[in-house]
């Protein structure tokens, strides 16, 4: 079996937690470099299906400004000819491109697969055709370094009322669902590059309560206003480490590659104790809550 073949994507909220790989256990000093491979896909989907899926998904990373991504179409030594993105590539050639992805300062790969691309035609109460399309794809993220899988999360788009999606032909069925597809990669990314910091500083407190803090990530980590971080106070219990969720912070500002401010959500009271009590409390980047919508 190739030994990265997908496994059963990861599931659940993050959460102040232990940290998705080791690397994470330390506070976050800058963006890390990301290769992003082809999207493999069965042969029933198109190759330009395909291309623009990886497009959106390559758009909506660059959006998180959360790493600094490397396309390896754009490289010689990795570029893979349209006809071999189907199937994917033996055993063999994924250990061999994963070393030269580490050769040329891969931190770590994301590969995608869109393991099904249903399209339907439907009429409506006068007879008159439309199309809808449904699309499942799995992201992961690997360590070229040893193969290893670090996250994975799988993604289903055109299946329920709210990400409903319908065209005039099937090509713009496929299209709409391609660009609907993406709205929860920004949580992916979140899920597995967390940004880890710490409170620096009381910025304004009104007597038993902390309004906002100075962190200690910044540009350098891709971090910009409007940002989300968990706080949690942080205990050794018999050899172990436990975190503990005390609040939630806003970026409200960034002032410099380590540095910003941020707004305190909730928590203001159990932060200002842990603070005043000499408390360990680590932040940890979590998504932002985001409406919904329907394109039609």
């Amino acid at each position: 079996m190739n030994f990265l073949q997908f496994v059963a994507p990861a599931v659940g909220v993050l959460m102040c937690a232990m940290p998705l790989f080791e690397a994470n256990a330390e506070e976050t000093k800058g963006k890390p470099n990301v290769f992003i491979d082809y999207m493999w896909h069965p042969s029933d989907v198109g190759s330009n299906e395909a291309e623009q899926l990886r497009n959106n998904v390559i758009q909506a990373i660059n959006e998180t400004g959360r790493v600094d991504l490397i396309d390896v179409d754009a490289n010689d030594v990795l570029a893979i000819e349209k006809s071999r993105r189907e199937s994917g590539l033996s055993a063999g050639e994924d250990a061999e491109r994963l070393k030269v992805m580490e050769q040329q300062g891969a931190n770590f790969l994301i590969q995608g697969r869109i393991t099904s691309w249903v399209v339907d035609r439907k009429t409506t109460d006068d007879g008159s055709p439309y199309y809808t399309s449904v699309v499942n794809y799995t992201l992961k993220v690997i360590n070229p370094n040893d193969g290893k899988l670090v996250h994975s999360q799988s993604f289903k788009a055109g299946d329920e009322w709210l990400n409903f999606q319908t065209g005039s032909t099937p090509e713009e069925a496929m299209m709409k669902v391609s660009k609907y597809a993406v709205r929860d990669v920004n949580a992916f990314i979140i899920k597995a590059f967390p940004v880890i910091g710490t409170i620096l500083d009381v910025a304004e407190q009104k007597k038993d309560k902390v309004e906002s803090v100075y962190i200690s990530v910044g540009s350098d980590a891709g971090v910009a206003k409007e940002h989300m971080f968990e706080v949690c106070v942080e205990r050794q219990i018999a050899g172990r480490t436990s975190q503990s969720p005390i609040g939630s912070l806003e970026v409200k500002s960034v002032e410099g590659g380590d540095i910003s401010l941020a707004k305190v959500k909730k928590g203001h009271k159990e932060i200002k104790a842990a603070l005043d009590g000499g408390q360990t409390i680590v932040i940890k980047s979590i998504e932002k809550k985001k409406g919904i919508g329907i394109a039609i």
